[in-house]
């Protein structure tokens, strides 16, 4: 949770830094997305591996 909140952290300022209001949607959908897949894909791949694919 804490890499979380640290990648929302430093989205904010790149946001604010660069004045890319248009597209901190887009960045916190990806930010999620990433978030997503680094969480759930560790137990996918074991999942796999323990079926025996």
């Amino acid at each position: 949770m804490r890499k979380l909140i640290y990648l929302v952290k430093e989205m904010w300022y790149l946001i604010k830094k660069e004045r890319l209001y248009a597209l901190g949607f887009v960045l916190l959908v990806l930010l999620v997305a990433a978030f997503l897949v680094y969480q759930v894909t560790p137990v996918a791949i074991i999942s796999f591996v323990y079926a025996g694919i």
